[in-house]
């Protein structure tokens, strides 16, 4: 597996850091998760096959993960240098269909018109789906928005999680025991009263609960100095730390 980061940013506008975004190529498929501002061009840029990717998985429905969804939806139906007829499934919490239809009210409604068949999916908390023969994709729900969720992928073998935007859950950390690679938020540099975003310490405690191997973290409101920040997140988990940004790649072997 190998992961590329898209966006390590948020919604604030960045010269370095786009919104979310990050693309997984397996074995035997490939899924980009979540598509914030910038994304869709970070898929040419970063040379990513996107032509060909079989799932789209969504989030949550906060501007910064889905700022481009109608954008790469019409980059499937007009910007296409490849055949193809292998449909691409959309998977995301309830209410992803009436985000879409409000994006076909707003763009058109040819909006999912496309060479191959797009499929959209709905998921809660506990379900998976099939992503390829040796893949399979599975949600966990997390604590910011009633529809949000949390993604763990299998490969091979391997597996890989996400958090999407969460605050702090012993029980998320649970879904995410044992991953190779957990990709969390790690939006503030100290806890927020009332916010419902992980601060340093809290992706730190999460991912040392998960007992997970390596820690990547991404979707910064502050200006990251790198070498403090794997200081301050190596003081509760004592795995291998990475610093997301924009155009990184981690291999999971």
């Amino acid at each position: 597996m190998r992961l590329t980061i898209l966006g390590s940013g948020t919604v604030v506008p960045s010269a370095t850091r786009k919104s979310s975004g990050y693309f997984l190529e397996l074995a035997d498929t490939s899924v980009m998760l979540d598509c914030g501002a910038g994304s869709v061009h970070s898929l040419a840029q970063y040379d990513l096959p996107w032509q060909r990717m079989s799932h789209l998985f969504v989030s949550h429905f906060h501007a910064d993960h889905i700022g481009e969804l109608a954008s790469v939806l019409t980059a499937f139906r007009v910007g296409m240098s490849v055949e193809r007829s292998e449909p691409l499934l959309m998977v995301g919490p309830n209410g992803l269909d009436r985000v879409i239809e409000g994006l076909k009210v707003a763009f058109g409604k040819k909006l999912l018109e496309s060479r191959f068949p797009i499929n959209i999916q709905m998921l809660e908390a506990g379900q998976a789906v099939e992503l390829g023969r040796e893949s399979k994709l599975m949600v966990a729900k997390t604590p910011h928005t009633p529809e949000s969720l949390a993604v763990r992928i299998e490969s091979g073998g391997r597996s890989i999680c996400y958090t999407g935007d969460t605050a702090f859950s012993e029980e998320l950390a649970r879904f995410f025991h044992k991953a190779d690679v957990l990709v969390s938020e790690c939006s503030y540099l100290q806890p927020r009263e009332g916010i419902r975003h992980l601060s340093v310490s809290e992706s730190a405690r999460m991912a040392a609960i998960a007992e997970v191997s390596k820690l990547v973290v991404t979707h910064f409101y502050f200006d990251v100095d790198e070498p403090r920040l794997k200081h301050e997140l190596q003081h509760k988990y004592s795995g291998e730390v990475i610093v997301a940004r924009d155009g990184m790649s981690v291999e999971i072997e």
